[in-house]
Formats: structure tokens, C-alpha cells, sequence
């Protein structure tokens, strides 16, 4: 009877766990920079742009949001389901820092999308 008892156990955890939603493969990884970060740039004194640490979100055509903090070198990491977003750095209130949405399309794999954000330093 115990045997028996295990074996439909087993059988139940095995059709669960096929039939469980795995976690989207693709999505986006990238890095998000800020720049311009000096006032003025002069040839042969570089300006190169500074690391954004913050929110990247990613809404789906459909209106699902997704979201990723970076991490202190300004990377990012969004597992996503298959589909159209459009992704943007968060950037609370007016003004500078200005971001321009990126639309892209995913698919199964993971791909990269570097973002920038700009200082508005001219």
C-alpha cells in the first residue's frame, strides 16, 4: 500500500512540474551611461560618458511592465516573454536628464540594448 502511495506521489509531482510555466529564455541585458558629463569637450581631452544607476522599464505592447534596477557599473537584466516593449531609463520629474524610449523586439534569446540618458551638460 505504501508503494503504491509513493508511486501516485510521484506521478502527481511529475505532471505538476511539466506543466509549470517555465521563466521566459529572452529578454534584454545591457548598460545604461549619462552623457555628456563635462561642459565643454575639447579635442584630445576626452568626455567619455559617466555610469546611470537607476530603474530600466520595459513595457509590453499589451501594457504589462517590467522592471530592472542596475547595478553600480550601470547593467541591467530583463528575463521578458516574446514580444514588442518599449524600454526606458525611469527619470522622475521634468527636465534634464533627458531619455528617448527605445521600441525592440523580442525574441526567445537574450539580446543587448545599451541605453543612454542625457545630462543636458552643453
Amino acid at each position: 500500500m505504501r508503494t503504491l502511495l509513493v508511486a501516485i506521489v510521484a506521478s502527481l509531482l511529475v505532471s505538476c512540474a511539466s506543466g509549470a510555466a517555465s521563466p521566459p529564455s529572452g529578454g534584454i541585458e545591457g548598460t545604461v551611461t549619462a552623457g555628456p558629463t563635462c561642459p565643454v569637450e575639447i579635442q584630445g581631452s576626452p568626455c567619455p560618458p559617466g555610469v546611470w544607476t537607476g530603474t530600466v522599464r520595459a513595457t509590453a505592447s499589451d501594457g504589462a511592465v517590467h522592471a530592472a534596477q542596475t547595478d553600480a557599473d550601470g547593467r541591467y537584466h530583463l528575463a521578458l516573454p516574446p514580444g514588442t516593449y518599449t524600454v526606458v531609463p525611469v527619470i522622475e520629474g521634468s527636465g534634464p536628464p533627458i531619455v528617448k524610449p527605445v521600441t525592440v523586439n523580442v525574441g526567445a534569446a537574450m539580446q543587448r540594448l545599451d541605453l543612454q540618458v542625457d545630462t543636458g551638460i552643453r
